[in-house]
């Protein structure tokens, strides 16, 4: 390898390096969980995912009733739905954690794409069903 050649190349790889730490610095950094807001005709839901990525992550979700009182007798489930390639986990037994709010530990995010998360809010007056659709990234 020439001299001239041996140059470019450490030239280069030195410019990637430098491109490679600037992005890094400017690219938005996790801040917490992505927080979505929707609701029924009986209760207002927020969930609270701590990643959008592949892999385990915990949700959080707050039940509250239209006036914004906390539902804390409910049993809530959630499960994890990617439509586009027929995948679905189990539905998992949320936790009441006091205020209205329940978690689950640990749900599975397989693949990037659209998924969905489909809640089931038993209060004991019926039970509400909620899709919270979401985008998962690689």
């Amino acid at each position: 390898m020439s001299t001239f050649t041996g140059k470019r190349l450490l030239i280069a790889v030195a410019v990637v390096l430098v491109l490679a730490l600037a992005g890094r610095l400017v690219w938005p950094s996790k801040s917490g969980p992505v927080v979505l807001k929707t609701g029924t005709p009986q209760h207002l839901v927020t969930v609270a995912i701590d990643s959008l990525r592949i892999g385990d992550t915990a949700v959080d979700v707050t039940v509250t009733d239209r006036a914004g009182a906390p539902i804390d007798h409910a049993t809530v489930r959630v499960q994890a739905v990617q439509q586009l390639m027929g995948h679905a986990g189990e539905p998992i037994p949320m936790t009441a954690t006091g205020g209205g709010r329940f978690r689950a530990p640990v749900l599975s995010l397989m693949m990037a794409g659209p998924w969905e998360l489909r809640l089931s809010i038993d209060a004991h007056h019926g039970i509400d069903d909620v899709s919270v659709p979401l985008w998962v990234g690689g």
